[in-house]
């Protein structure tokens, strides 16, 4: 005896199909997330040293504006995660970025001694997103060329 043909897909195969979509997109933009992060955080050395060395206004204007920007993908990075239901491990990573890159924007304003630990927190937000990106390219097996896809808890 043959199993009935399904002619239209049962409502909950549906919802669980578009669950898996969603949480499969969003660990892909959570990968992408962490390499922008990461590029991010050279371009922001990259502007301030030309500000430093005299390149004007305009660069600590677009220092300014990569910082923002950003600050936003590290709160954004931290929604990815729960979304994808990411391991353990890279929901507290992401939420330590997120948590980090906030301070450091309140420290972009302070002075002195205080002031110093914005650059310092920029180096905190890089090893925190480095190892996030390199997981998730790295994928779920450990291979270098499955993109990370949502493990179970």
């Amino acid at each position: 005896m043959t199993a009935p043909i399904e002619l239209a897909p049962t409502r909950g195969a549906t919802t669980r199909r578009l669950l898996r979509s969603v949480r499969h997109g969003a660990g892909r933009l959570h990968i992408a997330l962490a390499l922008t992060i990461v590029l991010a955080v050279f371009v922001q050395v990259y502007l301030i040293g030309s500000y430093i060395f005299g390149a004007g206004q305009g660069a600590l204007d677009a220092h300014k504006t990569v910082g923002f920007t950003t600050h936003g993908l590290e709160l954004l990075i931290l929604v990815a995660a729960l979304v994808a239901w990411l391991p353990r491990r890279d929901v507290i990573l992401s939420a330590l970025l997120a948590v980090i890159g906030t301070v450091q924007v309140a420290l972009a304003g302070e002075q002195r001694w205080v002031g110093g630990l914005h650059p310092l927190l920029a180096l905190l937000v890089l090893a925190l997103a480095t190892p996030l990106a390199r997981r998730g390219l790295r994928g779920p097996n450990g291979d270098q060329t499955a993109p990370n896809a949502p493990q179970p808890r």
